[in-house]
Order: C-alpha cells, then structure tokens, then sequence
C-alpha cells in the first residue's frame, strides 16, 4: 500500500534539445495527469525556440537551461538531482498525439509496488508488436534505484536507455504497450541528419560497457544478437551496421 504522503507522487523529467514544435504539448499533458506533482523541462542547448514555448508553462513547470548541448543522460541527470519525489517519470520532449491516460498506465503500476519500472513503447490494435522497448525514452521508476548511479547518468549520452536497462536487469520491469491509432514519437532521423550515426555509436559504446565483465564468449555473442536488434529497429542492413561498429575492431 502506498504512503499517502509525497512519497507517491511523481516528478517528472523531459530532456529537451531544439523541440519547439512539441515540448510545451508534451508539459500540457503532463499537467493533466494527477500522480504528476512536479515537471522539470531541462532545455540541452537548444537553438530554437524551445524556451520561448515553454514561457507560458514557466509557473506550472521547473526549466533547467543551459547554454551549451551536453548530451541526453547529462540532462536527465540534473533533472534527477532537481526532483523532490521518489518516483520519476522520463519521457522525450518530441512526442506527439499523447494522452493523460498513456502516462497514467507508465506510472501506476511503480506506484502500486507492482513493479519497479515500466517502459512505454507505442503500439497499435493492428500493430500490437512492440520490439523497440530497448530504446524507448518513456520510463518510470523509483529514483533509489539511481541515486547511485548518477554520474553513470550523466556520462551516458544518447545511451541513457542502455544503461538504465542494464541498471535494471534483475529488477521487476514491465514493458507497457502505449496503444493509439496515431504516431506518439516524431524519429529523430527526420530532424538531425547526423543523429544516426552518433546515436548508434554511443549507445553500442554503452552496450559493451555493460557487459565488459562477462566472458570473452558471452560478449560475443551478446555483441552479434544486439547489433542484429539495432539494425531491425532501424531498418538497416546488418552487416554494413556491423562493418561500421567493428571496425575499430580490426
């Protein structure tokens, strides 16, 4: 049974790095959902105008600004060291058509002490398929289980994901099909056209640091499976994927 004290409320952390075009819809949905009793926009850098849409939400929210882009895991981390609530709700500044229910569904169950984080990841009625929940920014989760691992965080760039679920593995994860007839998640690829590649660079660098431990063997063949899962979600050719990760390697 929850506390009925701050203890069951949520803070809530949106990283966002030039997302003028959907950062202020995101906090507006946030703002609808009971259990979310604080928002914390953390502006990365942005040349846009990211602030100038959040100005009308800046008596709701908490804005953490800096002036230079440090990277996804740097912003989430000040996020964390900023929140007042033991439970934390991450989610991506660029995500459309969300509802108050779809993070409803994301919060409820660590809140309940059902599970210790839950992973959102867009679906349809006839799609039902949600194979890309390795990548997937929507989280929510108790922030003891992060407290320690901050300075991971703040290091872990676009590999954020990698490492939380890494720092999960032996905990009660549930992944939590966000079901809608439209988009939720406009794809970075169609905004930055260098994005891809450093994306998959940094969070195959984060992979490798996770099971750097594990036998020579395990790695391997962890090492295959993964950039089989990358080049799946991103529709690319396997081996031109693998060619470019491991040739460093050569």
């Amino acid at each position: 049974m929850n506390k009925k004290g701050s203890e069951s409320f949520v803070s809530c952390i949106i990283p966002a790095y030039n997302e003028e075009k959907t950062v202020a819809g995101v906090v507006k949905v946030c703002l609808k959902v009971p259990q979310i009793k604080e928002i914390i926009v953390v502006n990365d850098g942005s040349k846009d105008k990211t602030i100038k849409k959040l100005q009308p939400l800046k008596d709701k929210i908490k804005i953490i600004s800096y002036p230079k882009n440090q990277g996804k895991g740097y912003a989430v981390a000040q996020g964390i060291k900023a929140s007042r609530f033991d439970y934390l709700l991450f989610l991506d500044a660029d995500l459309i058509n969300l509802q108050p229910y779809h993070l409803s569904s994301l919060i409820q169950p660590v809140l309940s002490n059902q599970v210790d984080m839950t992973i959102g990841v867009a679906a349809s009625f006839e799609n039902p398929y949600y194979s890309d929940w390795l990548f997937s920014g929507q989280r929510c989760l108790k922030k003891r289980f992060l407290q320690k691992i901050i300075n991971k965080i703040e290091k872990s760039g676009y590999g954020l994901e990698v490492l939380l679920n890494s720092q999960m593995k032996k905990k009660r994860v549930v992944i939590v099909p966000l079901f809608s007839q439209k988009p939720l998640h406009i794809k970075k690829i169609k905004k930055q056209k260098d994005w891809l590649k450093a994306y998959i660079k940094e969070i195959f660098h984060i992979f490798r640091q996770t099971i750097a431990n594990q036998k020579a063997s395990y790695q391997e063949k962890m090492k295959i499976k993964f950039i089989h899962r990358l080049a799946s979600y991103f529709k690319i050719s396997y081996q031109h994927l693998k060619d470019y990760l491991l040739e460093d390697e050569e």
